[in-house]
């Protein structure tokens, strides 16, 4: 159980990421210390960007406020809001400068994210340190790695002017930090008062000046610690905490058979580190794991794993979201836990097939070893743990090809012709040549995400070079190179899809409808989508019922659907990047399928104009109208290997179909059906379309109600009525 000491300071954490908590005399206010580093930046100007960051970055170690409360186990950085960043107008200016100096394809850029056809950003929001070097060594044994490296550098005569700016930016970036931890142990000798909770995390700070972690509180602080320094003031995503109870249990076992805290204290100490990510609230939600295997093929699912998720299940709080690796080897008492919880409303659980993943990353090139001990980034993303990073480069509208195809390569709402002429729409005779005219277009985007991908990619080290990532990664230490953007070992640049299941519905009906039965011509069809309908709503109410939809089972469209999908696949996997790596497909759709959604007009399926399209591998929503087992033999008729970026399913049942001992059992089949097909990542749902229809109506009796959105989880009341209304649609298209 929680302590009564948490639930009394459970208010302070909530507030603790959503308010100003820190002692203003220890620093400058947020306004004051912008102002200075405006003017520190201007005065480098002309020095490498490397020098300039890891100077302003010592600047706001030394000067932002800061607070050890006695309420908290965690120390408080005074850079509160993740969206006011310190450093972030300097990547705003650097990235203006890129696009104005340097890239080719800003207009192609522009025009595809204006009409939709496409999304591009420069991502810098899926690095995953390496955990085992960062506990291993600590911030002092980091940068004294940092030291070696470039010794050695200068011993082998390869230091260049980048080499140096490379290896002095780390320095003074690692530096910093450990003047920091100064500041905060200082702080807390001062302002203790004979506290023995302050008193206790004076010497925590202490020992982690001094080296890497000696027991699990050192441990879970230094994971929050690179967490703030590398997020919140280097501006660069620490997209997971990692595998936690693997990481973490032989500091467990060695605090326990030492006697030095009880496994009651050790409870408290994770209900105050996951409080601090309930507290940021990041819309996409914190992501930590459990399991996986070891060498031997034994489970890595151990006592600590219970412990952590029974502290998660009490907590009842939307984020960290946790991601499990299962096996065979799995215990199905730890899979039941997690299936409970999710039957009881904490949908932030994903389940992600270990085995699937191997199958993906072999196919990649990578080794059994690097496959077996990846890491978990993100939503459901996996690399090779310290090998590897992966950027979100570009997502695929893949129902825009026939918005464009109707309209011969320009988009209706924007005018931009942004496609390729495919001619008129009197010339298709055939289903086969309209096919091959949506190819054609769906070609022309993928090419175009990839050309622009490589265009600004080139220049990710230069808008936000990553130094306290980099410091942890050992590839980009030998080869003194970013580890973002050409410094680890894989460089990988994912390319994402929204709307994979409208594209197959809406080709679907257009083989029906137009070609087989003659219900409508093309003509007609594109003078109906511009109209949304209005004037058609029998022809739309009879393509909604129509049966040839994706998710269903029905042989002719899976097969449909896997060709796609292989067409897909194979335009973009393994292809180089500018980043002396590769491009990988994706079947995760992010936000996406809701912002590409409002760009894009009414479509042949039946979907009105500016409506989310569907997500993931998944249907459209409602359309799966034969069970779960149809579903997943629509969605594992697609080889998950086709796509390494991540393979996610979204899955909603009825709360009365798992119910009881006899729900559990149907749940845990229906999980152990999809893993044995090779799918990757699954999570769920379990709504009653009367309780969010209720919901809606009376939001203060559901503060609580969860929703899993696609990667990551929120409160129902916190999403627009838009989205609700999807998910009521969907919850009543499903049987009790």
């Amino acid at each position: 159980m929680l302590s009564e000491q948490f639930k009394k300071d459970r208010p302070y954490l909530e507030r603790k990421f959503k308010t100003q908590i820190c002692n203003p005399a220890t620093g400058l206010d947020n306004e004051t210390l912008k102002s200075n580093l405006i003017r520190l930046t201007e005065e480098l100007n002309g020095e490498p960007h490397e020098l300039i960051k890891a100077k302003a970055f010592r600047y706001v170690c030394e000067n932002l406020v800061i607070d050890v409360n006695p309420q908290d186990f965690f120390v408080c950085f005074g850079c509160w809001n993740r969206y006011d960043r310190p450093l972030s107008f300097l990547m705003s200016k650097w990235e203006d400068e890129v696009n104005k100096n340097c890239l080719k394809e800003l207009k192609t850029l522009e025009e595809q994210n204006a009409s939709g056809s496409s999304k591009m950003w420069k991502d810098f929001d899926h690095s995953v340190p390496d955990w085992e070097a960062v506990l291993s060594l600590g911030f002092p044994g980091l940068l004294e790695r940092v030291k070696t490296y470039r010794r050695k550098c200068e011993a082998d005569g390869k230091m260049g002017l980048d080499e140096k700016a490379y290896y002095e930016g780390l320095e003074i970036t690692y530096a910093a930090i450990l003047k920091m931890l100064d500041r905060f142990h200082l702080y807390a000798l001062e302002h203790s008062d004979g506290n023995q909770r302050v008193k206790a995390v004076a010497a925590c700070l202490d020992s982690l000046r001094k080296g890497a972690p000696s027991n699990i509180f050192e441990a879970l602080q230094l994971i929050y610690l690179f967490f703030i320094f590398g997020e919140h003031i280097d501006r660069f995503q620490v997209r997971s905490l990692g595998n936690l109870d693997r990481m973490l249990y032989p500091y467990f076992q060695h605090d326990i058979a030492e006697g030095r805290y009880t496994e009651k204290e050790i409870r408290d100490f994770f209900a105050y580190f996951m409080m601090q990510w309930a507290s940021i609230d990041n819309y996409w939600g914190h992501p930590f794991y459990f399991g996986g295997s070891k060498a031997n093929g034994e489970t890595e699912i151990n006592d600590l794993s219970y412990l952590i998720l029974d502290v998660y299940d009490q907590l009842d709080i939307p984020t960290p979201k946790l991601q499990i690796k299962i096996a065979a080897n799995t215990p199905v008492k730890f899979i039941d836990k997690a299936l409970d919880m999710i039957r009881r409303g904490h949908s932030s659980i994903v389940f992600l097939s270990e085995n699937a993943i191997r199958r993906a990353l072999l196919g990649q090139g990578c080794t059994e070893e690097e496959a077996r001990t990846c890491v978990i980034s993100g939503c459901y993303e996996f690399i090779p743990q310290g090998r590897g990073n992966g950027t979100c480069a570009g997502h695929i509208n893949m129902l825009k090809p026939i918005e464009l195809l109707f309209h011969n390569g320009r988009d209706p709402k924007t005018g931009i012709s942004c496609g390729i002429k495919t001619g008129e729409l009197s010339e298709f005779k055939t289903f086969d040549e309209f096919y091959k005219a949506y190819i054609q277009q769906l070609e022309h985007i993928i090419e175009s995400v990839l050309k622009c991908a490589n265009d600004f990619e080139k220049y990710l080290h230069r808008i936000n070079p990553a130094q306290v990532y980099s410091g942890t990664i050992e590839n980009s230490l030998k080869t003194a190179k970013d580890a973002f953007h050409n410094g680890s070992v894989y460089n990988i640049s994912g390319i994402l899809n929204a709307g994979f299941a409208n594209a197959v519905d809406a080709l679907m009906v257009i083989k029906d409808f137009v070609f087989e039965k003659h219900e409508v011509n093309l003509a007609e069809f594109r003078d109906i989508l511009q109209a949304n309908w209005q004037g058609h709503e029998k022809l739309r109410l009879k393509i909604l019922n129509s049966k040839n939809k994706f998710g269903n089972g029905i042989e002719s469209v899976d097969s449909f659907a896997e060709g796609l999908a292989l067409f897909l696949a194979n335009k973009i996997n393994m292809r180089p990047n500018s980043r002396n790596g590769f491009f990988a497909a994706s079947m995760h759709s992010a936000r996406q399928f809701i912002e590409l959604g409002e760009k894009t007009g009414a479509s042949p399926d039946g979907r009105l104009a500016g409506e989310e399209i569907s997500k993931n591998a998944s249907p459209v929503m409602g359309m799966d109208k034969n069970g779960v087992t149809a579903l997943i033999k629509s969605v594992t008729k697609i080889d998950s290997a086709l796509f390494p970026g991540d393979f996610p399913l979204d899955v909603m049942m009825h709360p009365a179909t798992v119910q009881g001992n006899e729900g559990l059992n149907a749940m845990r089949s229906l999980l152990k059906t999809y893993m044995d097909k090779h799918g990757i990542a699954i999570h769920f749902n379990i709504f009653d379309a009367n309780v969010l229809l209720d919901a809606q109506k009376h939001p203060e009796k559901y503060e609580g109600l969860q929703v899993r959105v696609c990667g990551w989880n929120v409160r129902f009341n916190d999403i627009a009525k838009r989205e609700q209304d999807e998910y009521i649609k969907r919850a009543l298209s499903i049987k009790e």
